[in-house]
């Protein structure tokens, strides 16, 4: 599938000047078709004597040419020819501009060897005078600050850190225009035009970049020629803490509460937390990852074997913290009893299960509960409000609770403390239902051997009640009704429930597609009513569509550049974003231009007075100057690619990915390229090229007096492609 958009902007003044070209001149030009110099004199200047040997940015020498005519008249429109006996001047060919003007930089970036650097100008067959620059060494200096040297850790929009470079000379005098370069080791600095202003300072903002970790930010600049200069930011704030009861007995478990919260209190999601005990087990209460849950906290099971004294210790995000915990050789405990009077460690919510305390040490047991409530008889009907008798060191209270989940039952007696738990379940009646999901509903085919396209499917199991609640160790059997794709199921089918009610398994994909539904999927509930759901699904081919975008602005990575950004999307044939294509894209010279610009009264912009347009010279593709393709003579390819572009991307979660282009200045009106984005998935591959005329900032084209980049195309100002000019 191949999709070709594009656009050209084509000016009309450049349009009548191609309907008029051709033919052999007119009378009083030479033999180029271009009109004899009327220079008289060139005049050469220098902004100073002296040039910087660091070849910094903002060190270069502003070199001035005036061309006259006999009358003493300034020249317009002259071709200025510039040689130096040494370092780069930027531009080589330059026109005078409405005051026989030409302004041009001397640049010694690359050698900084100590010389005398002889420079002339000329016009036609007049020379200027001979001026010279002496490179004199010079050392920059780099000083780096911040304002704070603390960063809150819960990054909030406002609170970064200001860091400032100072770049100085030899001297100690301010260098504007010097490009620094910053770099942290962790969190994230402001991308903004990193460019020495009047004052010699680079001015960025430090944020944590959403990693609330505490740590120390290093943070580095540099200048070539310079030391580098470092200094340190700490991210601070987080508060990691611990709860646990001060006694547990000999043989008790009991719950470890650690919290962690940012410098704002904000709760601290999904972090990882290593713990120790120096005595006693210390694990995940219900097992897991050791990560902390949605309001910032994990739950411990603290299990005291032996001992008399222990200290538990946590890590997380840069911050510690210890408990210390008596261990009591006391056989203080609690258990959940079932009808029979046996240990329990599960029941059905509805009921009322007796709690038994036994050798508990104080004269009273106060009994409490995580989920549901502590009643005092065995109907479950009078509120357990008060403190319990204890007779031998044993007494008894219930629990009920009505809706599913683990209960953490807690006994506190003559100040020692023991825990179990209860989980509460659903059970499965006649009233209980099922549901059947299916994520995604539509799948690509398969590959031979392949199992990449698949999709989960999602059975949920609820008691029919008017809570509805979810329901535990339900069975689930999953069978396929109809798959024309000859697709199979993991295994295994029949799935037990978990605490949220769900079973899970998923569908792989066959190497066939089918119509749209054509795959349907029965979940059956063993037990109650024996109720069942199904689910369609769609085997497709995956189809991709790729297109892209860019604004009205344009960035500036550099003083030499400019750079436009492109967002793409990419979606399937139902619109769907697909994430996980690796896009691949490419820049290809369509044209390119050669011409001048001029002002255009009143008020601008500077734009092409002359555009005549040059077809690509390497006619195929593969950027060797073959025979016959060097039309202009010159010994080159032209336009050769003068662009940059990201090479390789990859679409996130929405399906979108950007993609820049990065080129010369000098290159805005004078240059066209094809921008060719491609991407495959599942074998089939889709491209998007788009016809892209170069944009510049409009600020570089508004000042009459200021000469925009490229005011000479930098392919000549010839009106024929067969002139080198």
């Amino acid at each position: 599938m191949k999709k070709i958009i594009g656009w050209l902007g084509v000016m009309a003044c450049a349009g009548l000047l191609a309907a008029c070209g051709g033919g052999g001149g007119s009378p009083g030009t030479n033999s180029n078709g271009q009109a004899p110099s009327k220079a008289a004199s060139v005049t050469l200047t220098a902004s100073a004597a002296t040039i910087a040997s660091s070849g910094l940015d903002g060190t270069e020498v502003t070199l001035t040419v005036i061309v006259k005519d006999g009358g003493g008249n300034a020249l317009p429109n002259e071709t200025v020819n510039f040689n130096a006996s040494s370092g780069t001047i930027s531009n080589l060919n330059r026109l005078t501009n409405t005051s026989g003007q030409v302004v041009e930089k001397l640049s010694v970036k690359g050698d900084s060897s100590l010389r005398t650097i002889s420079i002339t100008a000329s016009a036609g067959s007049i020379n200027s005078n001979t001026i010279t620059v002496q490179v004199i060494s010079a050392v920059p200096t780099l000083t780096l600050t911040t304002d704070s040297g603390t960063l809150a850790s819960a990054g909030t929009t406002g609170n970064e850190v200001t860091v400032s470079a100072l770049v100085r000379d030899a001297n100690n005098t301010v260098m504007p225009n010097v490009t620094v370069d910053l770099k942290s080791d962790s969190g994230a600095l402001t991308l903004t035009n990193r460019v020495t202003n009047a004052q010699g300072i680079v001015t960025e903002k430090l944020g944590t970049g959403g990693d609330a970790t505490s740590r120390a930010i290093k943070i580095t600049a540099t200048v070539p020629g310079a030391v580098p200069a470092t200094t340190i930011v700490n991210v601070t704030g987080n508060r990691l803490t611990i709860n646990a009861a001060p006694t547990i007995n000999v043989g008790a478990s009991a719950d470890v509460t650690v919290k962690l919260v940012d410098s704002a209190g904000n709760a601290l999601v999904g972090k990882t937390v290593n713990y120790s005990s120096n005595a006693n087990a210390l694990t995940v209460k219900g097992g897991g990852t050791p990560v902390t849950n949605s309001g910032g906290q994990l739950v411990l099971t603290y299990t005291a074997s032996s001992g008399s004294a222990d200290v538990i210790t946590v890590k997380s995000m840069g911050e510690i913290a210890s408990v210390g915990i008596a261990v009591n050789s006391s056989t203080f405990a609690m258990k959940a009893l079932d009808s029979s009077g046996n240990p329990e460690t599960s029941a059905a919510i509805g009921g009322c299960q007796q709690v038994s305390v036994t050798n508990a040490p104080g004269a009273t047991v106060t009994i409490s509960t995580s989920r549901g409530t502590i009643y005092a008889e065995s109907t479950c009907r009078t509120t357990l409000s008060s403190p319990l008798a204890v007779s031998g060191g044993a007494a008894s209270a219930y629990v009920n609770a009505t809706s599913p989940g683990v209960a953490t039952l807690t006994a506190n007696s003559g100040g020692l403390t023991t825990q179990t738990d209860l989980e509460f379940v659903a059970p499965v009646t006649n009233a209980t239902t099922i549901s059947l999901q299916a994520d995604p509903a539509v799948i690509g085919v398969n590959t031979a051997g392949s199992t990449t396209q698949q999709t989960t499917l999602r059975a949920i199991v609820r008691d029919g009640t008017p809570l509805n609640n979810l329901v535990k160790n339900a069975t689930v059997a999953f069978s396929i009704i109809s798959d024309p794709s000859g697709g199979t199921l993991t295994q295994p089918a029949v799935v037990t429930t978990g605490a949220d009610g769900t079973a899970t398994t998923s569908f792989i994909a066959g190497t066939a597609a089918t119509a749209l539904n054509g795959v349907q999927i029965q979940a059956k509930l063993i037990g109650g009513s024996g109720p069942t759901a199904a689910v369609n699904l769609t085997v497709a081919q995956r189809s991709l569509f790729i297109s892209a975008g860019t604004g009205n602005t344009v960035g500036v990575p550099s003083t030499t550049t400019y750079q436009m950004d492109y967002a793409v999307i990419v979606t399937d044939a139902a619109g769907n974003a697909v994430p996980g294509i690796k896009l691949t894209a490419s820049v290809l010279p369509v044209t390119y231009y050669k011409g001048v610009q001029q002002y255009t009264l009143p008020a601008g912009p500077w734009e092409p007075a002359s555009r005549t347009a040059c077809a690509n010279e390497d006619l195929n593709s593969n950027g060797i100057l073959d025979a016959g393709e060097d039309v202009n003579g010159n010994g080159r390819l032209d336009p050769g690619i003068p662009v940059t572009v990201t090479p390789s991307v990859t679409t996130d979660a929405s399906g979108r990915a950007s993609v820049s282009l990065i080129y010369p200045r000098d290159n805005v009106y004078w240059l066209d390229v094809n921008l060719t984005i491609r991407g495959q998935a599942s074998g089939t591959e889709s491209s998007y090229t788009s016809l892209v005329h170069l944009m510049g900032l409009s600020a570089d084209y508004a000042i009459k007096t200021q000469d925009p980049p490229g005011r000479s195309s930098p392919y000549g100002v010839g009106t024929l492609c067969s002139n080198p000019l």
